[in-house]
């Protein structure tokens, strides 16, 4: 899985990237805040947690929308493109990733997805502007996306590869970095500067690439390090300036890491990239499975975004009963009462009765008789079995001994008053029966499989999280004895392996 080009005193990754990843993870909420303030928009944790949520679900079911709707490569669909991300794979020794190509105006390349195997997609509108070398470029830094673990957290941050301005402020001190480590990754694939600078023009310029000198666009950089505002410009974008990124390219030529990666690349190899073992071929070991420390760190994240995601709803982390003294009632008029209370309203009719107005001649003869107002006529609502509709209350469900009225608050007023405990569980089952893990597993490498590497079902996963949801006493305190494999894990026959043992065990390279 090219390590050898990501550890060690020769690492192509940024010096800076992983301290850029983990201030960018810390302060990413802060910085949210404080662009919602100044656009005058609410952005907290909980509109954050949420996003993490559907950004999951919609990057796993995305991979059936690229089948349906692009064009998937491989050697008899496209020879040309399948050729170069296969010959780059096998450079890389990463497995091969599904190859589509989509009608995309502003992406020319991306790679997608949270685990093997990953989705590559090339643009039509650039694929046959791109020469075979620059698209061995354009193609080699997305596949280093994939080798240094970028892609995952990409994903989530640009669900169609193409970062909004927001993203690019929170998250773009990171975001540039990752470029350049995968530059670099790039230059390796394409063999030459030259190709590595062409494709990069192709990729900003697109056809009018071809009638710019890139030796003088370069040289633009001198303008720009001459000007602190030039150089503070470049936090509007996820990417380096184009400048910037060749300048990085021409000093990392000059380094003993180039001189290490090239030897690397020009070792003897297989023709073929490692193929991922099919499910059932080969059982997890205890080895695969994730320790305490992981369980509970992976644990941790994700209790703090259910967390967010339940009062981002306006419900409470623990079960809440109804309290008598927060009621509030009220006599709307004769006959209707209506009940306050924090989950909503129940509005109660009874009969009218009418009012009886007694006549007391105290008034001068030469007075005009004083009129007594009609009482209101009650509407009878419109019924369609429990559901009442009528003109002053709206719609409503008719409870027998009372009404409900039909809003939003008063529908979500139970699932608000469910809690933590049960919202954990169905958030876990959801994600990994959709995803095959979750937030916090993914952020610390961890994915549900079952013990002969399978993606767990639907009811296996709902099975495992509802033992974890009425047990979970008895399988906290069981697992500081056995950490590796718990109750949960044995009697649904599903394990939490490390993804990199999982990738390890599948192309057979440990």
């Amino acid at each position: 899985m090219a390590k050898p080009l990501f550890e060690g005193r020769n690492s192509l990754r940024d010096p800076s990237e992983r301290v850029a990843f983990w201030s960018t993870a810390i302060l990413a909420l802060p910085a949210a805040l404080l662009i919602g303030f100044v656009l005058h928009e609410s952005i907290g944790a909980s509109q954050v947690a949420l996003f993490i949520v559907v950004a999951m679900v919609y990057v796993t079911l995305a991979r059936g929308r690229l089948l349906g709707s692009s064009v998937r490569v491989h050697e008899s669909q496209y020879p040309r493109v399948f050729s170069i991300v296969k010959s780059t794979c096998a450079a890389l020794d990463i497995p091969m990733p599904l190859v589509f190509v989509r009608e995309d105006n502003f992406v020319p390349v991306a790679a997608l997805g949270f685990g093997e195997p990953y989705s590559l997609v090339l643009s039509s509108h650039w694929i046959e502007v791109y020469e075979d070398d620059e698209l061995a470029f354009a193609v080699g830094r997305e596949l280093g996306h994939i080798a240094a673990g970028h892609t995952r957290f990409l994903s989530l941050l640009s669900v169609n590869g193409n970062e909004n301005p927001i993203i690019s402020m929170i998250f773009g001190a990171w975001l540039r970095r990752c470029t350049m480590t995968c530059d670099k990754v790039g230059l390796l694939c394409c063999g030459s500067i030259d190709a590595a600078i062409r494709a990069m023009g192709v990729s900003a310029f697109h056809e009018f690439a071809r009638k710019v000198d890139f030796d003088v666009f370069a040289q633009q950089q001198v303008e720009i390090e001459s000007d602190t505002i030039f150089r503070w410009g470049v936090w509007l974008g996820s990417e380096p300036y184009a400048t910037t990124r060749i300048a990085s390219l021409r000093a990392f030529m000059m380094t003993p890491a180039y001189e290490a990666a090239r030897a690397w690349f020009q070792r003897e190899r297989d023709e073929e990239p490692p193929a991922i073992a099919a499910p059932g071929t080969t059982t997890v070991v205890e080895r695969d499975c994730a320790g305490w420390w992981r369980r509970f760190a992976a644990y941790v994240i994700d209790a703090v975004v259910v967390t967010a995601v339940i009062t981002s709803f306006g419900g409470s982390v623990f079960n809440t009963r109804v309290n008598r003294d927060d009621s509030d009632t009220a006599v709307v008029r004769p006959g209707h009462v209506s009940v306050k209370y924090p989950g909503g309203t129940i509005n109660i009719e009874g009969r009218d009765r009418g009012t009886q107005t007694r006549a007391h001649s105290t008034a001068a003869p030469t007075s005009a008789p004083t009129e007594t107002p009609s009482p209101r006529p009650t509407e009878t609502p419109f019924r369609v079995g429990p559901l009442m509709i009528s003109e002053d209350t709206g719609p409503m469900i008719d409870l027998g001994n009372g009404s409900v009225p039909l809003t939003f608050d008063s529908l979500m007023a139970p699932l608000q008053r469910l809690g933590f405990p049960f919202w954990f569980p169905v958030y876990l089952a959801l994600l990994v029966a959709v995803a095959g893990q979750s937030f916090g597993m993914m952020i610390t490498g961890l994915r549900v499989v079952t013990i002969d590497f399978h993606k767990p079902g639907i009811m296996r996963t709902i099975g495992r999280y509802l033992i974890v949801g009425f047990i979970w006493w008895l399988i906290v305190p069981l697992s500081l004895f056995k950490r590796r494999v718990l109750l949960h894990d044995r009697w649904t026959k599903t394990r939490l392996v490390k993804v990199e043992r999982v990738v390890a065990r599948a192309t057979g390279t440990n």
